[in-house]
C-alpha cells in the first residue's frame, strides 16, 4: 500500500539516514570547543550585518534558519540519549521536557551560554515529547532521521503522536512504513501530516470519523467574558466540521481592502476596471488581520440580523443565508453516496454499509467526514466540486452570488491559495489574474488564471511576469518583462 493514494501530496521516499558511527576517544571535547567559538562569533554577527550584500544577507537568513532546525534536532537526540541512560528519571524533573527547561535554567544562571538563552517551554515541551518517543525502539526510524538531520523536531512529533491512531485501522500494516510515510512528508509542514491521518482513517474506517464528530459536536462551547479594558472576549470550542464553516466564511470577509484594489477591479476584464488615474498608489489597508477577522464577524452577524429581520419564518433563529463552503470529493464517493441515498440502483444484494469510505475537503484545507459533508449538503449553498482522475474537476457547482462561478471555483480547487513562489496566502485573499491578459488576447479560462494575493499582483504586473499554466498547478517565470505591456493602463485593474 501507498501513501499516494492517500494524500494529494507527492510523496518522495525518505531518504535513508546515514549511519551515525561512535566518534573516537576525545572527538567530544574537541566539539564542544567548537561549540563556544560558534556561540561566540554569532554574538558579533548583529554589528556585521550592514557589510553583507543584499544576495549575501539572504544566505545568511537561509543559513541561520537551517542551523535552528539542526540544533533543535541534536537538541532533541541528546534528549533522548539521557532518557535512555536514566538521566533524567534520576534528575529531579517531572519529565523530559522539563529536564530540557531545567537544563537551560541552570546554563543562563551559570553563564555558560555568555548571552541568556531565550525560549518558549513550548519548545521545551516538543524536545522532550520526541526524546521520549525517540527513546522507545519501536520508533528508531524517527530517532535515525533527527540524527541524520532530514526532519524536523516539529514534524518528528507530529509523526509520532498520529502513527499510535493510524495504525490500528490500517490492516497488516508496518510500524517503520507507516512512520516513513509522514517523515516522508516533513518538508510540507505539520498540518499535512495531519491531514493524512485523516485521510487513512477515512479510507479505512470511516465510521471513526463520523463518531469523532458527532463526539466533538457534543462537546462544544461558546462564551464570552467582558475585560478590564472594556472589550468584550469570546471564546469558542467547534467541531472540524463546524469550525470550517466559521473559518471559510471569516476568511471571505477578512482579506486586506483598499481603495482602487478591489475584487471587481482585478477580475472585471473592462477597461473601466483600472485605477481611475494612471499610476494611482491604491491605500494601503493598515487594519491587523486580527481587526479583519473581528470586523468580518461582525459583518456575518449583522447580515444575519438583517436575514432574521426580513424572515419571520425562522422562529428558531436559524439564519436563512448561510456561509458557502466548497467541498471537493472523488467521483466514486459521489457514487457511492447516491447508491446509499438509493438515487442510484446498486448492483449487488448486500445492504449498503452504514459509513463510506472518502473524505471531502475544504477550500481552506479543512477534512471533512462523510456524516458531516451528508448535513452541508442539506444546504442549497453548498458547492459540490466532483473530481476525477488525478483531482482534475469533473464538474463544478455553480451558484449566482459568486462572481466568477464555477470557474473560481475550479481555480481554487486547483491552486489552493496564491500561486507565487513560498506565498501562504489562502485562496479567499486571492484575486483570479489572467497569465496573458485579456487584452493581448487571453481568454478568460481555467487555462489561463492563477489565483495572486494582493501583494503578488502587484508584482506581477509591475514586473510584467508571466506563467506556465497547466491542469495541476502554476509555475512562475520570475523573467521580468516577459508579459505583454500595455502602457495606456496601469495597475491590476489591467488583469
Amino acid at each position: 500500500m501507498s501513501v499516494e493514494g492517500i494524500s494529494r501530496v507527492p510523496v518522495a521516499p525518505l531518504p535513508a539516514p546515514p549511519e551515525v558511527a561512535p566518534s573516537g576517544p576525545g572527538v567530544a571535547a574537541g566539539l564542544l570547543a567548537d561549540l563556544d567559538v560558534l556561540t561566540s562569533r554569532l554574538r558579533d554577527w548583529p554589528g556585521a550585518l550592514y557589510q553583507l550584500s543584499e544576495g549575501q544577507l539572504g544566505g545568511f537568513v537561509a543559513t541561520m534558519v537551517g542551523l535552528v532546525s539542526r540544533a533543535e534536532s541534536l537538541a532533541a537526540v541528546a534528549t533522548t540519549e539521557a532518557v535512555t541512560r536514566g538521566v533524567v528519571a534520576n534528575s529531579t524533573a517531572t519529565d523530559a521536557g522539563g529536564w530540557v527547561g531545567a537544563c537551560v535554567a541552570e546554563s543562563n544562571a551559570a553563564g555558560m551560554a555568555g548571552a541568556p538563552v531565550t525560549a518558549e517551554p513550548a519548545v521545551f515541551r516538543r524536545i522532550g515529547a520526541v526524546a521520549t518517543g525517540c527513546a522507545d525502539p519501536r520508533n528508531r526510524v524517527v530517532a535515525d532521521a533527527l540524527a541524520a538531520g532530514v526532519v524536523t523536531v516539529h514534524c518528528a512529533q507530529v509523526a509520532l503522536r498520529e502513527v499510535p491512531k493510524v495504525l490500528p485501522v490500517i490492516p497488516g500494516a508496518d510500524r517503520d512504513e507507516v512512520l516513513c510515510w509522514y517523515l516522508a512528508l516533513s518538508h510540507t509542514g505539520t498540518r499535512t501530516l495531519r491531514d493524512l491521518s485523516a485521510r487513512i482513517i477515512a479510507r479505512f474506517a470511516p465510521e471513526v470519523l463520523v463518531a469523532q464528530e458527532e463526539h466533538q459536536q457534543a462537546c462544544e462551547t461558546l462564551t464570552w467574558a467582558d475585560l478590564p479594558n472594556g472589550l468584550t472576549r469570546l471564546t469558542a470550542d467547534l467541531s472540524t466540521g463546524h469550525a470550517a464553516v466559521i473559518k471559510h466564511a471569516i476568511q471571505a470577509l477578512s482579506a486586506p481592502r483598499s481603495e482602487g484594489n478591489t475584487a471587481d477591479a482585478a477580475t472585471d476584464p473592462t477597461p473601466s476596471a483600472a485605477p481611475s488615474a494612471p499610476g494611482a498608489v491604491a491605500e494601503r489597508d493598515t487594519r491587523t488581520p486580527g481587526k479583519r477577522r473581528a470586523d468580518a464577524l461582525t459583518e456575518l452577524a449583522e447580515v444575519a440580523a438583517r436575514l432574521l429581520d426580513g424572515d419571520r419564518s425562522h422562529s428558531s433563529g436559524t439564519v436563512g443565508g448561510s456561509a458557502k463552503i466548497v467541498i471537493t470529493l472523488d467521483h466514486q464517493t459521489l457514487i457511492d453516496q447516491l447508491h446509499v441515498a438509493g438515487k442510484l440502483g446498486s448492483s449487488g444484494g448486500d445492504d449498503p454499509p452504514s459509513h463510506l469510505p472518502g473524505i471531502g475537503r475544504s477550500i481552506n484545507g479543512d477534512l471533512l467526514d462523510a456524516g458531516t459533508l451528508r448535513r452541508l449538503a442539506c444546504d442549497a449553498d453548498l458547492i459540490p466540486a466532483v473530481l476525477g482522475g488525478e483531482s482534475e474537476p469533473l464538474d463544478v457547482g455553480r451558484t449566482k452570488r459568486l462572481f466568477t462561478g464555477g470557474l473560481r471555483t475550479a481555480i481554487i480547487h486547483r491552486d489552493d491559495g496564491c500561486t507565487f513562489p513560498d506565498c501562504d496566502r489562502p485562496p479567499d485573499w486571492c484575486d483570479a489574474h489572467h497569465v496573458r491578459p485579456w487584452w493581448a488576447g487571453g481568454q478568460t479560462t481555467l487555462s489561463n488564471a492563477a489565483l495572486l494575493c494582493a501583494r503578488h499582483h502587484t508584482i506581477v504586473h509591475r514586473d510584467l511576469l508571466t506563467a506556465t499554466v497547466t491542469t495541476t498547478g502554476v509555475t512562475w517565470d520570475l523573467t521580468p518583462g516577459l508579459m505583454p505591456g500595455r502602457p495606456d493602463v496601469a495597475g491590476r485593474g489591467a488583469a
